[in-house]
């Protein structure tokens, strides 16, 4: 088999990259380890994307955001709330969409909606074929092409292959593409809650010393039950603790933590959880490689930066490809991939230390942290310019993510 573009991995970052070059009719084969082209119906679970502006952009171009919208909740306040000191009234900020002339900061989205929309809009692109229920077992390059072989003993030649296959990448693995990691000795624990007062479309995350609670809103349903995601960070022992508990147990736990802003509180899924680490590689490219999304970067979910980081590495790569293509230039090219990198890594280092540094001064009950944390609050609060910047960078950044995220064309 031959194509142009190789995407190991059919998540969602590797699907959001085949129905961007499909749509420029750009050949691309997925290859996904998992059987997803049939996948059964999902279970209800926690698991959502918090998607901001210039990922709904992204996704727009993917063809896919305009069947999705009506199926998710906007983000019109984002509330952070430090609550840590029981001996200090709690300090609250309001991020409000409006503020910055803007209807919300994004949508919130279950991740399996997300998933199953790009698996149905993969088809519609002649020149996107996705592979699943096959691994890659090798990759050798030459100077003109790539050569990938699968468990099945198929091989696939390519220009260029891309890494989409997550924080344990094969990819990376093949190529030798080393890593920094951090065990924060933390869990997520996640779960669909629902809730007798409205969240009017406000996100709220508490910051106390385990780790972030957060509140995300979902849309109701067709009785007016209304919804929410919750992401709890703990620390191991205690989020251990926590997931044996029974759902009665459990239930209570997550009154006492959303401070009945919600009103009574009920399980709608059952509560999953994994641990917390950090993971960046150190470098983007390798000979005819790129890598993307959680191959290249694993973050805490504080602030919901990890799916957004990782779609606007996938607009960047798809324009750096289509650009090439329009010169006639080969896209597995050291010149070609130099420039994927020069335009991501700022973005992608800047996010990545500034999440992991924001996750150790929230994930702490040190008293001088506390007080840093606290008085960071206050400040953003009383200076309305500063908190204009944060909203504003936070909605639509600036660096490295090229016109597909601006709301641009290809």
């Amino acid at each position: 088999m031959k194509t142009k573009v190789l995407i190991i991995g059919g998540g969602i970052a590797g699907l959001t990259l085949s129905c961007l070059l499909g749509a420029a009719q750009v050949p691309n084969i997925v290859v996904e380890p998992h059987q997803i082209d049939t996948p059964p119906p999902p279970a209800l679970n926690g698991r959502t994307a918090a998607l901001m502006g210039a990922s709904t952009h992204i996704l727009q171009a993917a063809g896919v955001w305009d069947r999705l919208q009506p199926k998710t909740a906007p983000l019109e306040t984002m509330r952070i709330i430090d609550d840590s000191d029981p001996n200090q009234p709690a300090v609250q900020i309001d991020f409000a969409a409006n503020d910055i002339g803007e209807a919300n900061f994004g949508r919130n989205i279950p991740n399996h909606m997300l998933h199953l929309a790009l698996l149905e809009q993969i088809k519609s692109y002649p020149t996107s074929t996705l592979l699943s229920g096959s691994k890659l077992q090798e990759l050798q390059t030459t100077p003109t092409l790539l050569n990938a072989t699968l468990d099945n003993n198929k091989t696939i030649q390519a220009d260029l292959c891309v890494g989409a296959d997550g924080r344990n990448s094969k990819v990376r693995e093949l190529v030798q593409i080393k890593v920094k990691q951090t065990d924060y000795d933390q869990q997520a624990i996640t779960c669909l809650i629902s809730h007798s007062k409205p969240h009017n479309n406000t996100s709220t995350e508490h910051h106390r010393s385990g780790g972030p609670f957060t509140m995300v809103p979902m849309p109701d349903d067709a009785k007016g039950t209304h919804y929410s995601s919750i992401v709890w960070v703990e620390k191991t022992e205690d989020a251990n603790r926590f997931i044996k508990l029974d759902k009665q147990q459990f239930e209570q736990a997550l009154q006492q933590r959303t401070r009945h802003a919600l009103g009574q509180v009920a399980l709608a899924s059952s509560p999953e959880s994994w641990p917390l680490k950090s993971l960046i590689a150190q470098n983007l490219t390798a000979p005819r490689i790129a890598l993307i999304a959680e191959a290249a970067h694993v973050m805490s979910p504080i602030g919901a930066q990890g799916l957004n980081l990782s779609l606007r590495d996938v607009a960047c790569l798809c324009e750096t490809i289509i650009d090439g293509l329009r010169v006639g230039e080969d896209i597995g090219s050291a010149p070609l991939l130099k420039r994927y990198v020069q335009n991501r890594k700022a973005d992608m280092t800047t996010r990545f230390y500034g999440v992991d540094q924001y996750n150790k001064i929230v994930s702490n009950n040190i008293g001088f942290l506390r007080d840093i944390r606290r008085t960071g609050l206050k400040s953003l609060q009383s200076i309305p310019a500063f908190k204009q910047i944060v909203m504003n960078q936070g909605l639509n950044p600036s660096m490295g993510c090229g016109r597909l995220a601006q709301g641009g064309k290809l």
